[in-house]
Order: C-alpha cells, then sequence, then structure tokens
C-alpha cells in the first residue's frame, strides 16, 4: 500500500497509457524511462493495475515510442543516426490485462510483435500469470528496461549454432509469486521473438532453430540481512533443434544457471550489482561436441537525482571465445516523456573505444498532466 500512497501522492505523466489512465508523472515508475524504479516495478508486478481508490481515467490505449542511436564511429555499412519507432498498447478487459509491443520495421528490420501478452494478478495468492510473448524474468531487463545503450554482459551470448540467447522474449507461460518479500518465477516457453527490439537487419546464419521441447526456466529473488542485499538465481533448460543446409538435423540439449547479487548504500543514491552465469551446450555445432559459455556483469551506479544518474559497467562473456567490455554512461530524463543516454564503451582485448547516444520520445502527450 505504500506503493499505492506514491502514485496517488503525486500525479501527473509513464508510458502514456499509464499516465493517462492513473495521472502518474513518468517519475512515478521510472528512474528514466524505460528504465523502472522500485514502484514501476511493483505496478508491472501486479499486472499493470492499481487497487481501488486509485481513480482510473479514460486512455488513447496506444503510444509511439521514437528513438533514435547515434554512433561516432559507425560500423561498416550502418548509420551515424538510426531512427526507429514502435506502438505500445495496454488496455484491460474485465480481470485481464493485455500489454503489446509493436515494432514498426526499422533499420532493415520488418514489421513484427517484440512483446505481446495477457497478464492476470490473483491478489488473494499474490500471484502474476503471463501468456504470449513476455521477456524472461531476469534481474535487468534486456530490452524494456535497460538502462543502458548496450546489452547486459552475457544476456546477449548465442553459443554455437544455438542462436538462442536470453535477451530474446519467450513464447509461452510464465507465472510469478510474491512469499514476502521474496519472488519465484517460472516461465515454460515454446518459441521465441527473433530479430531486434528496436530494427535492424536480421543476421542470417546459415541454421535455422526451433524448440524441440519446452524450455524451462526457474527464477528466485530475495532480500537478505534485513534487506541489506538482494540476490537472485535461476536455472534454465532446454533442447533446441538445429538445422543447417546440407546437413541432417541436429539436437542440442542446453542448460544456462545464474546467480546474483544487489546492494544499496547513502540512501540508495549508490548501486552496486553483480550477476554471473555458467552454461553447457551439449552439441551446439552438431558435431557432438559440448561447448561451455560464461560472462556476467557488475555494475557501480551513482544516482545524481533520482532521474539521473552515472554508472560505469564490466561486461564479460565467453562462448567460449571471451570479451570484455568496459562501459561508462550517463542517462537522464530530461522532460517528462523523453530520456537521453550516452555511453562509451572500450573493448578490454583490442581496439579503440565506441561513443554513442540514444534518445527516447514517448507519446501522445496528455493535456494538462
Amino acid at each position: 500500500m505504500f506503493a499505492l500512497g506514491i502514485a496517488l501522492a503525486v500525479p501527473a505523466s509513464a508510458m502514456p497509457v499509464f499516465a493517462q489512465r492513473y495521472h502518474f508523472r513518468c517519475g512515478v515508475c521510472h528512474t528514466a524511462m524505460p528504465e523502472l524504479n522500485a514502484f514501476g516495478n511493483y505496478f508491472r508486478d501486479h499486472g499493470y493495475r492499481l487497487p481501488p481508490p486509485a481513480k482510473r481515467h479514460p486512455t488513447t490505449v496506444v503510444a509511439v515510442r521514437y528513438n533514435v542511436e547515434w554512433e561516432q564511429d559507425p560500423a561498416p555499412g550502418s548509420r551515424r543516426f538510426s531512427p526507429s519507432a514502435s506502438i505500445l498498447g495496454d488496455q484491460d478487459v474485465g480481470p485481464i490485462n493485455a500489454y503489446i509491443h509493436y515494432g514498426l520495421g526499422n533499420g532493415g528490420a520488418p514489421a513484427s510483435t517484440y512483446l505481446g501478452f495477457l497478464s492476470y494478478y490473483n491478489q488473494p495468492t499474490a500471484s502474476l500469470y503471463r501468456l504470449g510473448l513476455y521477456e524472461l524474468p531476469l534481474p535487468q531487463s534486456p530490452g524494456q528496461r535497460l538502462d543502458s545503450i548496450s546489452t547486459y554482459g552475457y544476456y546477449g551470448t548465442s553459443v554455437g549454432l544455438n542462436d538462442l540467447d536470453l535477451n530474446a522474449p519467450r513464447l509461452g507461460l510464465e507465472s510469478e509469486r510474491t512469499i514476502g518479500d521474496a519472488k519465484l518465477a517460472l516461465s515454460v516457453a515454446f518459441g521465441e521473438f527473433k530479430g531486434a527490439a528496436y530494427g535492424g537487419a536480421p543476421v542470417f546464419t546459415g541454421a535455422e532453430t526451433v524448440a524441440a521441447r519446452p524450455e524451462v526456466e526457474l527464477y528466485a529473488h530475495s532480500p537478505l540481512f534485513g534487506n541489506l542485499f538482494d540476490i537472485n538465481a535461476l536455472a534454465l533448460d532446454g533442447i533446441r533443434s538445429i538445422h543447417e543446409p546440407g546437413r541432417a538435423d541436429f539436437l542440442d540439449p542446453y542448460e544456462r544457471v545464474g546467480f546474483g547479487i544487489h546492494t544499496s548504500f547513502f540512501q540508495k543514491r549508490l548501486d552496486l550489482e553483480a550477476e554471473q552465469f555458467l552454461g553447457r551446450d551439449n552439441d551446439a555445432d552438431g558435431a557432438g561436441d559440448a561447448i561451455n559459455s560464461s560472462g556476467g556483469w557488475t555494475r557501480l551506479k551513482y544516482f545524481v537525482t533520482p532521474h539521473f544518474y552515472a554508472a560505469a559497467r564490466l561486461d564479460t562473456a565467453a562462448n567460449p571465445f571471451p570479451t570484455r567490455t568496459l562501459v561508462l554512461y550517463t542517462g537522464a530524463m530530461i522532460f517528462n516523456h523523453a530520456r537521453i543516454v550516452f555511453e562509451h564503451r572500450n573493448n578490454l582485448h583490442s581496439g579503440p573505444g565506441s561513443l554513442g547516444g540514444y534518445l527516447i520520445i514517448a507519446g501522445p502527450w496528455t493535456p494538462g498532466l
């Protein structure tokens, strides 16, 4: 109920549909959109609903998000400025909430649904259910709630001809249950989204992969030592069927496990978080070879204000070839409906650093908010 009190006390503008529905400010749910703060995660974990006496208002149902990425030294074949756009929609249908994120096909990618799911929150059991195309339960959102330009550590890592990484939204059923201050989640996925969240031509690897059986993920999150630390753990297991031209189809049984820890200092202005993953693919190359993978990230983040932050992050991954990248970035909500990020990436193995920027603007804006 503390979160409900915050929401009721601060009228004005978040994702435009939610801003209209509850007369929120962006800063109620976001540090700098789309990254969520504690209340934003509470709101999402309750199926994008607030209980009475929160007053609901008419909405436009859909919104548009426009993004522009800038790279100081773009890769060959890439543009210095890369615009993209998405349609975001949300609507309650009785006790069910329907959410969609539809990419408009920018940068060589076809228009497609990136996320699209139905959710239901059961108040007596403190349980949330999602059916459709959703992000895996992870400590950091790989797409929708990312606080930087680049993907975190291991999240974008694929192994051999198995192109399924933790970034990809899954098609299936997810359930989450809150027990005290702890959260448990189960995901059972039958397929996945292939492509980029905000545009970009699909990269053809020469192989086609599908789920040979449902992928199962278990995720747990809990405070420790009286909320001094948060810890999380996940285990993921699946089998991919891989087809490569000129070869017989083969199966790759794979596993991923991860463990993370998080703590805050100085009235939650200084934030330290880390996560480590280990993976094993039992036949990702079709030759019967087992391939191990690993990686993770460590991030130190300082909130100058609740909506302006600076961070340093070390990303690592090996599949089995290693990469290590130091990412220095800052992000800020420049007004109620816009965020800007600047990021410097330095590959610690080779090559010069690269500088990039990202602007997000969401609309329509609600008059008077």
